[in-house]
């Protein structure tokens, strides 16, 4: 364990980033050589893996630049205020085509350049009411047109359909809750909408804005971690930036870093995933013979499709006289390699690893309680050792979250090779390492069940000594580092013959 120091802050370094860091041989000397995902930077040897790591981080952080909240509603007014110069528009026609475009700089360029060249388009743009100026009109007493109450502060907009404050409020609420920054007039199928300089003056309608312009911009990233809001301008993409607050992330997929995958493999099992991950929880399973989908209310799992197939809905294979009598076992699904059982498989692995990452958070938020306070019952010389103990124990929740981490990305690289070339190289490989995690698990929660709370929910089991623990565990952490550095260099290498092999 090294420590690498930041502007005034301290920044841990773990073994993780040890297969970064590979020697070249030569003739005459060692180099050694540092990847920063894209490019290849060849130095001579420092004196400490320390001064490496210092160097390597203090390289990605002079591409980070962070920014507050009123310096990212800053950026957006001034790529507002850039285009309505450029064309010559009203602000408000201009935020209505952002949002048309969801901020998509190349559809806005493309939604200018046909508003300016083709009258239709603008016509069919003014229609629906974003191609439109629109102002607000003050009511002192009216009778809403809504609500019927009479003798009431209103507004109107162009159109001059009167409401009531407080029925424009409640509107207001509604978009803004389901995150929506357009207010439309409450009158049945009107365009006109409430104008920006009004709903600016709500905070929720500027984090929205805001929010939406980040999504969209590839040189804006946010760091992912639970309850982190910080974000960042990114002057180069990278699958590893490391933010103030621990967490790693990729600046392109804007989620926690997927190193080694490569964002574009990264994007195709999310786009996968998400739609399936609906249809598992609603038990719906497609037949393997005519590809319908089908959802399964109740009863066994043998299922008859309306093709007239009988199948498994556990295998999803057909049904046939090895699946025996058994209508609710099936002794096929955990090696059939039929694609959707795959992701069954990995969806109920990832599932399971955050459960468990879940259960350490808790975990280390109460060894963080216990250190925060103070034992009246034990002196000075057994509180230090009380708490060093503590460190101990964090530090072993640290690294096994880190592992099971990784051990989710190793799970979503096996599964595409499994899906998409129907390979099973890694398979073996992953599951010693998932067994190996699984057994420090064990260790480190049977260790925690006398010094936490929750110890009356666990299973009881004998504790080993302290020192014993810390030296088994520091073992199993150099094995699974190990594991982990020889995953990563197959997962690279696996995906180089790839693409070598697609552009042949």
């Amino acid at each position: 364990m090294g420590i690498v120091c930041g502007k005034n802050k301290k920044q841990s370094y773990d073994s993780e980033d040890e297969s970064e860091y590979e020697y070249v041989k030569n003739k005459t000397k060692k180099q050694k050589c540092i990847s920063d995902d894209f490019k290849l930077y060849s130095i001579k040897r420092p004196k400490s893996l320390e001064e490496n790591c210092q160097m390597l981080i203090s390289e990605k952080s002079q591409n980070l630049k962070q920014f507050n909240q009123q310096e990212q509603y800053q950026e957006l007014q001034n790529n507002l205020l850039e285009d309505r110069i450029k064309q010559k528009e009203n602000l408000q026609i201009i935020l209505n085509i952002y949002l048309f475009c969801n901020f998509k700089r190349k559809e806005i360029n493309i939604c200018f350049d046909s508003i300016n060249t083709n009258i239709e388009y603008k016509e069919n743009l003014k229609l629906v009411g974003i191609y439109r100026e629109t102002s607000l009109k003050y009511h002192k007493t009216e009778t809403c047109q809504l609500c019927d109450q009479e003798n009431v502060e209103c507004q109107s907009l162009n159109c001059q359909h009167i409401f009531c404050i407080n029925c424009w409020n409640k509107m207001i609420e509604i978009q803004l809750s389901n995150y929506i920054p357009i207010v439309k007039c409450l009158q049945n199928q009107c365009q006109e909408r409430l104008p920006h300089e009004y709903l600016e003056l709500n905070q929720t309608y500027r984090e929205i804005l805001v929010k939406r312009m980040l999504e969209n911009l590839p040189s804006y990233t946010w760091c992912p971690g639970i309850d982190c809001e910080r974000v960042y301008q990114v002057q180069q993409i990278s699958l590893r930036y490391q933010c103030e607050c621990g967490v790693k992330f990729c600046s392109n997929c804007k989620t926690e870093s997927h190193y080694p995958i490569s964002c574009q493999i990264y994007q195709k099992i999310t786009e996968f995933k998400e739609p399936m991950q609906s249809w598992i929880k609603l038990d719906i399973f497609q037949c393997p013979n005519c590809k319908i989908y089908i959802q399964k209310n109740q009863g066994c799992i043998q299922i008859q499709c309306v093709c007239g197939i009988d199948f498994c809905s556990k295998c999803l294979q057909f049904w046939n006289k090895e699946h025996g009598k058994n209508f609710y076992n099936c002794s096929f699904q955990d090696y059939n390699k039929n694609p959707s059982k795959l992701f069954v498989q990995m969806f109920q692995k990832e599932s399971s690893i955050t459960k468990i990452i879940s259960e350490l958070n808790y975990y280390q938020k109460l060894l963080n309680q216990q250190l925060n306070g103070h034992d009246q019952n034990l002196n000075d010389d057994e509180q230090i050792k009380k708490n060093d103990e503590l460190h101990q124990y964090k530090n072993n929740l640290k690294n096994l979250k880190t592992f099971l981490k990784f051990e989710k990305i190793a799970i979503y690289f096996t599964y595409y090779l499994n899906e998409v070339f129907t390979e099973n190289e890694l398979d073996h490989q992953c599951q010693r390492f998932s067994q190996e995690i699984l057994y420090y698990y064990e260790i480190v929660k049977n260790q925690l069940q006398g010094i936490l709370i929750v110890e009356q929910q666990m299973e009881k089991k004998e504790k080993i000594n302290f020192q014993s623990f810390k030296s088994q565990t520091r073992q199993i952490d150099k094995n699974l580092n190990f594991q982990k550095k020889c995953l990563k260099k197959e997962i690279l290498r696996i995906q180089s013959e790839k693409q070598q092999n697609a552009q042949q």
